[in-house]
């Protein structure tokens, strides 16, 4: 969307509030063209529907080539104009190297393992009720392989019996009748492998199995945990934060991006000077996780620091840790806290939770069609409402007063 006159006009003025946003994607290989064409289709929407002028500045080909670009907020005719500095933080590099394995028989073995690992360790049982829609995701792919499995065998042999009999019937010969049975069963065979393949794209099932392989990797600690990613992250979040440039942070984990958000914002603490030290005008610190899987890595045990940073994050002072996840969401832990599992050693928690609640801010035909395409509801928080109220996206990137003061209304 480009930039109107009045909105050039008015940026020339300079901006009432400037936010720097960092966007941490999840396990996904795409990379910023994605983030970014999902970004500018919802800039027009949500203008729209929220009164304001937001605009991107700079042409796509820029925003491409640094990963960034620059969103201006303006609600005409004199209302406070906000500037919002948009940045990738990409890991898809590492994300192509565990985008694992590419056979669907290796595929569907992960499945199992996983299913196996989450049953025998406490998490399906605990996750039963809480995130219903996550338990049902684990256990989906293994069920609808063997689910394929038993259906492609009985309907075969059945088929197979069935042309061979009528073959015979007919008065053909064994020999032509074991044929017709043999290419009834093939026929059969292949028409289900068709309808597995539709069946798999549509629910994107291997997507699925790759990133809880991911966790799963993590967890164990056979996968690196790629703490000079989290740490480059952080001194580029420091950078930020020193330049003066900015009166908001905002950092952002999307789905597994939650992960690093934990690892980096964590390694941020520790870098940042003591609060004694700290200059007056310091931008404030808001992290927002969107669809959080964090429940499911912690609980699936083995990384300590995690959960160390984790606990200090959750208790800080220093920045405020903003949850939205919707408890319908197959690709997030729903409405398991995001602090599950965590020792806080007896300080309180200052996590705020809160529930995007899609089936109110969607028009009633678009949530109908999220629910039943698991990967489009969990893209749903990069979009704007449809109705213009509640959760919104672009509403929270362009709010023009601190995310923290406003944090307790919609």
């Amino acid at each position: 969307m480009n930039e109107t006159p009045d909105a050039t006009k008015r940026a020339a003025a300079g901006p009432d509030f400037r936010r720097h946003v960092f966007y941490i994607h999840g396990f996904d290989p795409r990379g910023t063209p994605v983030y970014y064409g999902h970004f500018r289709d919802g800039l027009r929407p949500a203008s729209r529907r929220w009164g304001r002028a937001i605009v991107i500045a700079g042409t796509d080909a820029e925003a491409l080539a640094h990963g960034a670009w620059t969103v201006t907020s303006h609600a005409a005719p004199d209302g406070p104009l906000v500037e919002t500095r948009y940045e990738m933080l990409d890991w898809t590099d590492i994300v192509g190297r565990y985008w694992f394995p590419r056979r669907q028989l290796r595929l569907a073995g992960e499945a199992f393992r996983f299913a196996w690992t989450t049953f025998r360790r406490g998490i399906l049982k605990r996750f039963y009720r809480p995130a219903w829609a996550l338990f049902v995701a684990i256990l989906m792919t293994p069920a609808l392989i063997l689910a394929t499995l038993v259906f492609g065998a009985l309907t075969a042999t059945l088929a197979g019996a069935g042309a061979a009999a009528a073959a015979t019937f007919l008065g053909a010969t064994g020999f032509v009748a074991a044929f017709a049975g043999l290419f009834a069963a093939l026929a059969v065979v292949l028409g289900v492998a068709a309808g597995w393949n539709r069946l798999r794209a549509w629910l994107n099932i291997w997507w699925v199995t790759r990133f809880l392989g991911y966790l799963r990797g993590m967890a164990d600690g056979r996968f690196e945990r790629s703490g000079e990613r989290a740490e480059e992250f952080a001194r580029r979040m420091l950078a930020v934060w020193e330049s003066g440039e900015a009166d908001e942070i905002l950092v952002v984990g999307h789905s597994l991006g939650a992960v690093w958000l934990v690892r980096a914002a964590a390694r941020l603490l520790d870098l940042l000077p003591g609060e004694a030290r700290a200059a007056e005008n310091a931008p404030r610190i808001v992290l927002l996780t969107l669809g959080h899987t964090v429940p499911l890595y912690t609980l699936l045990g083995g990384d300590a620091a995690f959960r160390r940073d984790l606990s200090a994050l959750a208790t800080s002072e220093r920045v405020r840790l903003l949850d939205v996840t919707s408890g319908s969401d197959p690709g997030s832990s729903c409405r398991i806290p995001l602090i599950e599992g965590i020792d806080l050693s007896g300080r309180q928690s200052r996590v705020i939770s809160r529930e995007p609640d899609f089936h109110d801010i969607l028009e009633p035909e678009t949530f109908r069609r999220i629910r039943m395409r698991p990967l489009d509801f969990h893209f749903q928080y990069l979009k704007p409402s449809e109705r213009g109220h509640g959760f919104d996206y672009f509403e929270l990137v362009t709010r023009p007063c601190p995310i923290e003061t406003s944090i307790l209304q919609p």
